[in-house]
């Protein structure tokens, strides 16, 4: 497993490694059981991040898959991405509080409008929870100029022009 680097100056609320009220996921590669890469973190929910008593909030659930879905996206797919259109997400089973969580993201197949991530969560003995299908496509430097985005360094070098 190898840890990804993500800068303590990270604002966001999922994996910023400093926000203050943020789930501060923490994101590595690895192989999967058949030999794939894949992106991983771990998560155990906290008792202030419920909706029904003793359950993971929906929302939350759905924040730690497009997590990992992003992460998965610029790590294996080796550059800054940005996701287009609605993602397919489902729960089977909300992660119980308490009780450690995996998220795991890998790439799935090529098409015209970008690159699939399949994001899932399970239990730590394997039981799965969620899932969440996204599309990415490279971002563009147009894009992060008109949102007005000021971006680190390591990341803007990573935008190719079409």
């Amino acid at each position: 497993m190898v840890a990804l680097e993500n800068p303590d100056e990270n604002p966001c609320f999922g994996c910023g490694p400093h926000h203050a009220r943020g789930l501060r996921l923490r994101f590595e590669q690895q192989t999967g059981d058949d030999g794939a890469p894949e992106i991983r973190t771990g998560f155990t929910p906290a008792p202030d991040e419920i909706g029904w008593p003793g359950l993971f909030h929906t929302g939350l659930h759905f924040t730690v898959l497009y997590e990992v879905s992003y992460w998965t996206a610029l790590t294996l797919g080796g550059r800054l991405m940005v996701s287009v259109g609605p993602g397919t997400y489902e729960h089977r089973r909300l992660p119980r509080v308490g009780r450690p969580h995996v998220a795991r993201g890998r790439l799935g197949s090529d098409s015209p409008e970008g690159r699939v991530v399949l994001a899932s969560t399970e239990t730590e003995d394997g039981r799965q929870c969620g899932s969440l299908t996204t599309l990415w496509r490279p971002a563009t430097r147009a894009e992060v100029d008109r949102a007005g985005l000021t971006l680190p360094d390591y990341l803007l070098e990573e935008i190719v022009e079409p």
